[in-house]
């Protein structure tokens, strides 16, 4: 889910199928019962919703970004102090998850919150988090990997990423320098190949599915066999 995030959280898997952003929303989250979005045209506060279509519900006034839904508790950046807090599911129970001011956070798979002043696009995968580097002088937006518990840091100077995300173990990017084209890399093996030649944005991965926007329509790649994009 993480990588969807830091990808604006534009698309959400929800009681069987797939949920797009509506023009005021973003940082959608879902569980059995909500979807949970910022409002766009409320401030970013924290809203949910039953259905794909209703209005919603304010359930917390503080403008939201980055909001992450993990182990019955929403994470988010409160923009008025640039930190990160969680809540409750209904909005309550707010408690602060960080000391300094972040633009972006992700949550590990313990539940760890990982932030880095430098980084852009944070997608955490098992114990690991990547993201493009915005603060290494001489790495400017390179691929970085940081093992958090220990700090070991591995930097992929050949991949300049826009977006990310992460699925098996492959790094799905945009690169900057290729006019947005997506690449599927492998830090293992440090190669990397080509899966959609055209400008894409937004990159989200649901059920082995690519999901990204090419002149802001969707359209989706099997990351099981690629083959031709499909129109959505």
């Amino acid at each position: 889910m993480s990588g969807n995030i830091t990808n604006g959280g534009l698309a959400v898997k929800w009681q069987g199928g797939i949920v797009f952003a509506l023009p005021n929303e973003w940082f959608l989250n879902s569980d059995d019962e909500y979807i949970y979005y910022s409002n766009r045209d409320d401030e970013n506060r924290l809203y949910r919703k039953h259905n794909v279509n209703d209005k919603g519900k304010l359930i917390l006034g503080k403008p939201c970004s980055g909001v992450v839904l993990f182990s019955d508790s929403l994470y988010f950046v409160n923009e008025s102090d640039r930190k990160v807090y969680r809540c409750s599911k209904d909005g309550k129970n707010v408690i602060a998850c960080s000391k300094s001011e972040t633009y972006e956070f992700t949550v590990l798979s313990d539940g760890t919150v990982y932030t880095n002043p430098h980084a852009k696009r944070l997608c955490a995968y098992e114990n690991s988090v990547f993201f493009a580097d915005g603060g290494n002088s001489g790495n400017i937006f390179a691929l970085t990997k940081v093992i958090p518990r220990t700090n070991e840091t591995e930097v992929f100077p050949s991949v300049t990423p826009s977006y990310i995300n992460v699925h098996l173990g492959y790094v799905y990017y945009t690169d900057r320098t290729q006019n947005n084209k997506i690449f599927r890399f492998d830090p293992a093996t440090n190669t990397k190949m080509s899966v959609f030649g055209g400008s894409a944005e937004y990159l989200h991965i649901i059920d082995d599915w690519l999901y990204f926007l090419v002149d802001k329509k969707w359209k989706r790649l099997s990351l099981l066999n690629f083959g031709e994009a499909q129109d959505i």
